[in-house]
């Protein structure tokens, strides 16, 4: 996204008491995160600033606490999510009403379906069908229930879809997109404050944060596997065994 609307009121009115230097921090981190349509960690804010002195630093530091909340790590504006997300909402409007549009000439340049070829032979009730392959992969829309009976933060459910759209989910893709969401609902930033910190839906799918590593909380555990010293009593233990003559048994 290289274009966003800058409203010098609102701006000034929320950081007008901002040093040249900070100034200079926060508009450098404005248009790297509509570049990049995704959120900084505290480094990758430092980094795209090229800040390098202590106080280039400092200013980076505060402009990310006064005007970004840290949501699982990253520091996110909902002001900048909203404004791209519906850039894309438009984007992927343009491109629905563009592809409908060479359908449409496609259709009325080909000749009809019913039209038979010069000397063609018509087609008899005993020919064959062509076989055709079953499609196995499940389509974007059917598998989006599934996340979103899956994801924790039910909000903007509308705008979570525009994304999942976007994403072109497959199978294997959501098997992933599963593993990982599976491994976010137990970390220790998500179970913190009651999920206060869970991310929006839409923000999780564009950002692909399903490939985060992520810190488990440490009071959960992944469920053990199944104990070799359980249903002893089932076992065969004389198996392998030779029998002596007095009953007992001798390897």
């Amino acid at each position: 996204m290289h274009y966003f609307k800058r409203n010098i009121g609102d701006y000034h009115k929320k950081a007008g008491r901002l040093t040249m230097l900070e100034h200079g921090a926060y508009t450098l981190l404005l248009d790297a995160c509509y570049d990049r349509e995704r959120f900084p960690t505290m480094e990758e804010a430092i980094d795209w600033c090229w800040a390098r002195s202590k106080e280039e630093i400092g200013a980076v530091e505060l402009v990310l606490r006064k005007f970004f909340d840290l949501i699982d790590g990253r520091y996110v504006q909902l002001r900048i999510q909203d404004e791209i997300d519906a850039y894309h909402a438009i984007s992927l409007k343009n491109k629905e009403i563009a592809a409908n549009r060479e359908a449409a000439k496609r259709t009325k340049r080909a000749p009809s379906v019913n039209e038979s070829a010069p000397n063609q032979e018509p087609l008899t009730i005993n020919q064959e069908p062509i076989d055709q392959k079953p499609t196995s992969q499940a389509t974007t829309g059917d598998l989006f229930p599934k996340f979103w009976a899956l994801y924790p933060r039910k909000q903007d459910k509308a705008k979570a879809q525009k994304a999942w759209v976007k994403l072109k989910v497959t199978e294997d893709l959501f098997a992933l997109i599963a593993k990982g969401l599976s491994v976010q609902v137990v970390s220790a930033d998500w179970l913190k404050d009651s999920g206060k910190y869970i991310p929006l839906p839409t923000t999780w799918l564009n950002g692909k944060r399903w490939e985060d590593e992520v810190k488990v909380a440490s009071n959960v555990h992944q469920f053990p596997g199944k104990s070799r010293h359980t249903e002893l009593d089932q076992i065969d233990h004389a198996a392998n065994l030779e029998v002596n003559a007095d009953g007992s048994y001798r390897i």
